[in-house]
């Protein structure tokens, strides 16, 4: 899982991500930011850092659809606290529709 994670679109809508690569094992700091979007219920594997920078620090998720705007944004702040172990150690990143957000989820393959 060096830096590769599968993003699952289950909502309704077309999603915009941001996720924030963790520099090293060091919370808060960005090596970089990589940016992508899902269609309405596809599935993609992301490569986005390496073998030294495997860490997602952050993400966020937007969608614009019918008129309606609405995101979610979710930063890590210390290790291994629960967002730092569904992002970093589950494989497969899930967002489904919750009302006017969107729900974060994930599991292990």
């Amino acid at each position: 899982m060096d830096g590769v994670r599968e993003f699952v679109n289950n909502s309704c809508s077309n999603l915009n991500i941001i996720i924030s690569v963790r520099a090293g094992d060091r919370i808060g700091c960005v090596y970089r930011v990589e940016e992508f979007c899902l269609k309405r219920f596809e599935c993609l594997k992301i490569c986005f850092g390496n073998e030294q920078n495997p860490f997602i620090d952050g993400i966020k998720v937007c969608y614009y659809d019918y008129g309606q705007y609405g995101a979610t944004e979710l930063v890590v702040k210390k290790y291994g606290c629960t967002l730092d172990n569904l992002l970093n150690k589950n494989f497969r990143i899930i967002f489904l529709s919750a009302g006017p957000t969107i729900a974060v989820s994930a599991h292990i393959i």
